[in-house]
């Protein structure tokens, strides 16, 4: 740790690195904040369910036949689905005809010749679902991609929106982003409530409404990170994935509850606006401030934390701080270029992206599999974001407990084997059951890898390159990640093992690149780039991390928060005489 580092986590902790601002900046906007994000995010998925569907052959009533399913089976084909079983065309019919309608259907009879594609229009099945854009503008059959397609939009839309905020969050600040993300992914979603009649502007709308997808959750996040102590930082990830959780499991609740996805979207969308009016917690980083040379206002910020923390007055001022962090501020930084600047970091910065990306794959495409399984659409929905909780909860101590790097791979090496397991019997309806489960499972160690990577994401970039280190990752991992929804249309309309046996084989590949990730549990966080240039550069490969040495009972005495008024104002920092006659105490 370098003294300008050891000199502001000194100065943070005389502020309050574990006291109640943190505790209600994590509640606010890492979990309350984060549970609504969510909510918008991934509403789109569960607007765009394609129920079940076949063709609407009219006539039944001239018969006074009151059995659909004897109605359809004289009037539709067969056809093999995706797990090889027979059923009822879903685009298809048999053409008949008035000359059919006034004979008895007893008489029927048809060839291959006489299939025809849907004449008539659909019937849907509405037992989970009143309206969609899809039953409402029949986007199936030869309109079917276009559910796929505004899946891979909003994929390229976070692409690009990552590109332009990731960086803004490390040159503009985290606030301002934030602040723009909750306002920029509200407008894109309501404004594709009333334009499904128009696919091209709907397509638009959801593209704005995914380009802060990924800044939404980021911005708090690192905030929370860089005012918090390192021993916190499982926790605080910990915190903002049951925030994730929660929102996930109340979302089909809601569409459920209504039916229809345009009050659906409503409800879900406009509570996070409520996040953009609680300026006394959205605080700037002030480790950021201080890379940046705005020591006045990070001055401002710790005074702030200290404040809710009861902290009556700190023992230094900008003047001070600016002497102390002298060789805080970072170097010149070029955007994403700098993030391969060294052989070291450059290798951890490509690790981080593959297995973001491989995680991204698994874990969208288990997503849209999730609504689009046999059964209640909602309720597997719910299945798969509920297994997330003890998933954290599991990913936490494992991350804390025998690293960052060893449950990364061991969660990869887990999900890699369940898919293989699930491409053999997945075909099989008796054994329907137990794919959901495996499937549930595959979700489950995937959560875990995301919630080790993410940790690793803001451990091994320096400061004034954190977030544009998380959004390149996040970019890579978008980019990828755009063959989640064609696996799932490959596996809903083709072979059902597709999305399972690509799964595994990504799975494989993150097993190596978590491996070869530096160690970052009980690491310092780097706060220039040649810290984190060198990085893991001294670990070994073969070991598990070590907690640092207990500081002697004196010095933790020395270092713990003043409990009483009278104690906290005679506390002081290890300050130098003649910078202390120049602290001017603000009232």
């Amino acid at each position: 740790m370098t003294n300008a580092e050891a000199s502001f986590d000194e100065m943070l902790a005389q502020a309050g690195d574990d006291g109640r601002f943190q505790r209600r900046y994590n509640l606010l906007f890492n979990f309350g904040a984060v549970c609504f994000a969510s909510m918008s995010y991934m509403s789109i998925i569960l607007a765009l369910n394609k129920p079940p569907h076949n063709c609407h052959v009219p006539g039944m009533e001239r018969f006074n036949i009151t059995d659909a399913e004897y109605w359809k089976n004289l009037t539709l084909p067969r056809e093999s689905d995706n797990r090889g079983l027979l059923g009822f065309s879903k685009c298809q019919m048999y053409n008949v005809t008035e000359e059919h309608l006034q004979r008895p259907y007893a008489e029927w009879s048809f060839q291959e010749s006489d299939i025809i594609d849907c004449a008539h229009g659909y019937e849907y099945d509405r037992t989970y679902y009143d309206r969609t854009p899809i039953t409402e503008h029949d986007w199936i059959c030869d309109k079917g991609f276009r559910e796929t397609n505004i899946f891979i939009y909003n994929r390229l839309g976070e692409l690009v929106g990552t590109v332009v905020f990731g960086q803004l969050g490390d040159t503009l600040g985290r606030r301002p982003v934030y602040y723009l993300s909750v306002l920029i992914i509200t407008l894109g979603r309501l404004v594709s409530m009333f334009t499904a009649g128009f696919y091209v502007v709907f397509c638009i709308a959801a593209i704005a409404g995914s380009l802060t997808a990924h800044s939404c959750f980021q911005a708090p996040f690192i905030i929370a990170m860089e005012i918090s102590k390192s021993e916190r930082r499982g926790t605080i990830s910990m915190m903002q994935s049951f925030g994730w959780t929660t929102g996930m499991c109340i979302l089909p609740m809601v569409f459920w509850a209504t039916k229809d996805w345009f009050w659906a979207l409503m409800i879900v969308t406009l509570p996070i606006l409520i996040f953009t009016g609680i300026s006394r917690y959205q605080i700037e980083s002030p480790r950021w401030m201080a890379t940046r040379g705005d020591y006045a206002g990070a001055m401002k910020m710790l005074r702030r934390i200290a404040s809710i923390n009861g902290v009556r007055e700190l023992p230094y001022d900008e003047h001070i701080l600016q002497k102390r962090l002298a060789t805080h501020r970072t170097d010149t930084v070029y955007g994403v270029a700098s993030l391969f600047s060294g052989w070291r970091m450059a290798r951890n910065t490509m690790l981080v992206v593959l297995c973001w990306t491989v995680g991204s794959v698994l874990y969208f495409t288990l997503v849209l599999l999730s609504a689009r399984m046999d059964g209640n659409p909602f309720l597997n929905f719910m299945l798969q974001s509920i297994i997330e909780v003890p998933a954290a909860l599991i990913g936490q101590r494992c991350s804390d407990r025998f690293g960052r790097r060893a449950t990364n791979a061991t969660a990869f090496c887990s999900a890699a084997l369940t898919c293989g397991a699930l491409v053999l019997i997945v075909r099989d309806p008796t054994l329907e059951s137990a794919a959901t489960i495996l499937t549930t499972l595959v979700k489950f160690f995937i959560s875990i890898t995301f919630f080790a990577v993410n940790l690793q994401s803001i451990e091994i970039y320096p400061t004034c390159l954190r977030q544009t280190g998380m959004a390149f990752g996040t970019i890579a991992s978008t980019l990828f990640g755009t063959v989640g929804p064609y696996l799932v249309y490959l596996g809903t309309e083709y072979d059902v093992r597709i999305p399972f046996l690509v799964m595994g084989l990504s799975a494989t590949i993150g097993i190596f690149a978590g491996l070869f990730l530096p160690e970052t549990l009980h690491q310092a966080l780097p706060n220039t780039i040649e810290e984190a240039r060198n990085f893991g550069k001294h670990q070994r490969f073969w070991s598990l991390p070590k907690a640092p040495a207990k500081k002697p009972a004196d010095a933790a005495k020395h270092q713990r928060q003043p409990e009483t008024e009278d104690a906290r104002e005679t506390v002081r920092l290890n300050v130098p005489e003649d910078e202390s006659k120049q602290i001017n105490r603000e009232p």
